[in-house]
């Protein structure tokens, strides 16, 4: 509109209304977008069909890579010789590209069921090794069987001797890292096991590898039930069920309960004091990693959350761990976790990598090991007002108890009892740079609302006071024309000249 077209009095309308607007807006914005707009994104963060993080989440967003590690028994040789302990080389890293995909989606808001696909490709330029290089590992077989007769009597452990003598026991075995991971191997006694059919050791493989037939499986980890946030956006990603059920029935009470999250999803909001919880479906047990520090990651302030003494306790440090013992065996010392449950009652034990955080006892009878906090903590850094983690580095190690059995005769001259380490699982990610600057963006939509309102504000000002300014001194447009109307008088009439 053009200020000829304008009256003085439109002018003022204009310029005053205009100004307190422009104050009024940016009053609003500055005291109240923050608030605003940390619930207008939170209100998108709930899961559903083809809402805000459905694409992210379905499909790991990020390069996600798993390390395996294996430790190579050097001297088998003297297995019998009690002057030189077992001696365990670790080798790798072999790593795999770890491509993550949920199928088969059931949505119940507010909560959605899925089975986890995992595809595992090697990628030798992050490996150190091949999958050719040979690794010895004690005959963790022939130590499952002797730890499983060891409870009955003399008559049926001699006929368990007979059989593990007769059916290929031995003392180590002897296989490449390849066949140990992913591809598997053939065994005399694990398939003399699954021709005996017991429901004792429900085995249905004459092969055996510690991922055998995981590779691209849709069933291996088994399916999950999660929370959507949907109404409650502090449960989002919380698991409810696994395997349609809510207690693994390996663990008793609350050590048994599904609890966590798959390391994907986590609520928004978190407090400083909470502790966030893992579901490990391989180990069927959650793990804890507690808040340890404030940190800034390529400009974001997250918070360091890593595994503490009591991650992997058994009731040592806190009683309410406990039930992580297993009933009729003698409970590992804090740090070790029995895997027996998940292992037919085998002699297998998951700690963290290199017995860290343990008792020296699980590493005097060997050398090799050699724990470090900084390599073998397992750690979370997350951005805690949305709940997204920045890195990730989650790690355990399986081991199992090389024990004499002088009924046994593979085992009756062991020189020393000891825990000896197979391999090590280790998982990272980071979030990649997009994710990174979506993220800042995310942070910085209060901030930059805020100063939005504050420019509007002072705009909104500077025009109500150039408005005052040109008011008192009468600089309107056409403001001249008003006054100069105003000052003529009209003519008297006196008559009219006769001429």
């Amino acid at each position: 509109m053009c200020c000829n077209c304008c009256s003085v009095r439109q002018q003022k309308i204009w310029v005053f209304g205009l100004g307190t607007f422009l104050v009024i807006l940016g009053t609003v914005l500055l005291s109240a977008w923050p608030s605003l707009s940390r619930q207008l994104i939170r209100g998108m963060l709930p899961l559903a069909p083809n809402s805000f993080l459905y694409k992210s989440w379905v499909v790991a967003p990020v390069p996600v890579y798993s390390t395996f590690y294996l430790f190579n028994w050097t001297n088998p040789e003297d297995f019998n010789n009690t002057d030189v302990k077992p001696h365990y080389e670790q080798l790798g890293p072999y790593t795999f590209s770890d491509y993550k995909v949920k199928e088969d989606l059931f949505w119940q808001q507010p909560e959605v069921t899925f089975d986890a696909r995992r595809e595992f490709h090697f990628v030798p330029e992050k490996s150190n090794g091949s999958l050719d290089d040979v690794v010895i590992a004690p005959h963790f077989i022939t130590l499952t069987a002797a730890r499983y007769v060891r409870k009955y009597p003399r008559i049926l452990r001699k006929i368990m001797n007979f059989a593990l003598n007769r059916e290929g026991g031995g003392t180590h075995l002897k296989h490449t890292a390849g066949e140990w991971l992913f591809d598997g191997f053939y065994d005399e006694l694990i398939d003399f096991v699954v021709l005996l059919d017991s429901p004792l050791f429900p085995i249905y493989s004459k092969n055996f590898g510690w991922f055998y037939n995981r590779n691209n499986s849709q069933t291996a980890e088994g399916n999950f039930t999660i929370h959507t946030g949907r109404g409650d956006l502090s449960k989002m990603g919380e698991i409810r069920l696994w395997k349609g059920a809510a207690h693994t029935g390996y663990y008793e009470g609350e050590c048994g309960k599904v609890n966590g999250s798959t390391g994907d999803l986590w609520a928004p909001g978190r407090q400083w004091h909470e502790t966030i919880s893992i579901f490990l479906a391989d180990a069927s047990r959650f793990i804890n990693l507690y808040s340890i520090a404030n940190v800034t990651v390529q400009g974001i302030s997250a918070w360091l959350y890593e595994t503490t003494e009591l991650s992997l306790d058994n009731g040592q440090v806190s009683p309410d761990t406990q039930c992580f013992c297993v009933a009729n065996r003698q409970c590992p010392l804090n740090g070790v976790l029995d895997f027996s449950p998940l292992t037919y009652h085998g002699p297998f034990y998951v700690s963290h990598p290199h017995f860290y955080m343990t008792d020296e006892s699980y590493r005097e009878n060997t050398t090799g090991l050699l724990p470090n906090a900084q390599e073998h903590s397992m750690h979370v850094v997350m951005e805690p007002t949305y709940g997204i983690p920045i890195s990730l580095k989650g790690q355990v190690m399986l081991s199992t108890f090389v024990q004499r059995d002088e009924e046994i005769d593979h085992l009756k001259d062991i020189a020393y009892d000891h825990y000896a380490p197979m391999f090590m699982y280790q998982l990272y990610a980071d979030l990649d740079d997009d994710h990174i600057r979506l993220l800042k963006l995310g942070l910085s939509v209060p901030r930059i609302g805020q100063f939005t309102g504050l420019g509007l504000l002072l705009i909104g000002l500077i025009v109500v006071i150039v408005g005052v300014i040109v008011t008192m001194k009468h600089k309107w447009h056409n403001e001249w024309k008003t006054e100069a109307v105003d000052d003529v008088k009209p003519l008297e009439n006196k008559g009219v000249n006769s001429e």
